[in-house]
């Protein structure tokens, strides 16, 4: 497998250059609306799907287009048609994995009636997939300088997504009159970054494992709602 980045055969983008910064802060911006440039169908899938393997066990940089052209079973051409650089294949897998959480975590609170028994619920999902997220465990250990950035000083337009995410369904349950009387904006501000804290250094008093945050999050979240 060869792990020196190759060019476009079309034309070098100017985004190829930075592989450190694929994404950028409009990919976080972007994580709860579909692009309308964005690839879809049975050929990105499988594109995606190798990509996915190749950042997993060998990093975004030292995979190249056709690494993932040969592990698709594609063409190079074909790749480069539906992504025409690395950089669009980073961001292509960034965005289909966040709307693959965000699917996981409504779904994991659909059966729930109220808000608190999804928010609890929501909570310890969210843990959950991010204890189990391999692309982003491994990333952390591979290459955490990618990473690092996007959660921490620069993780601004990641917090705005998940803040929003989580208010509408906030200002959607007063608006049925099961919450309280409160920002929605800032209570979402301060689950997520309560989240984000857990996620980045876990080791603490706040238990981690799905029973454990479930009594954290009744004890001590739930009465934020109220």
């Amino acid at each position: 497998m060869s792990h020196q980045d190759d060019p476009n055969p079309a034309a070098a983008s100017p985004a190829e250059a930075d592989p450190a910064d694929p994404a950028g802060d409009a990919v976080l911006r972007g994580l709860l609306a579909e692009p309308s440039g964005t690839a879809s169908g049975p050929q990105a899938d499988r594109i995606l799907d190798a990509a996915l393997d190749l950042f997993t066990a060998f990093g975004p940089r030292r995979t190249t287009m056709d690494d993932v052209a040969r592990t698709s079973g594609l063409g190079r051409a074909t790749v480069y048609r539906r992504f025409p650089g690395k950089n669009e294949l980073v961001t292509g897998v960034l965005l289909r994995e966040a709307r693959r959480f965000f699917d996981e975590l409504d779904r994991s609170v659909a059966a729930f009636d109220t808000l608190e028994e999804r928010l609890v619920e929501g909570f310890v999902t969210t843990l959950r997939i991010s204890r189990e997220q391999r692309l982003l465990n491994r990333l952390m250990v591979l290459e955490p300088d990618v990473l690092l950035p996007h959660a921490t000083g620069r993780a601004g337009p990641l917090l705005a997504a998940a803040r929003g995410y989580l208010a509408r369904r906030l200002r959607a349950a007063q608006r049925q009159g099961d919450a309280g009387d409160f920002d929605p904006e800032v209570v979402a501000e301060i689950l997520v970054r309560l989240t984000q804290s857990l996620l980045l250094t876990p080791a603490g008093l706040i238990p981690l494992d799905d029973e454990g945050a479930r009594a954290f999050a009744r004890r001590y979240l739930v009465p934020v709602l109220r």
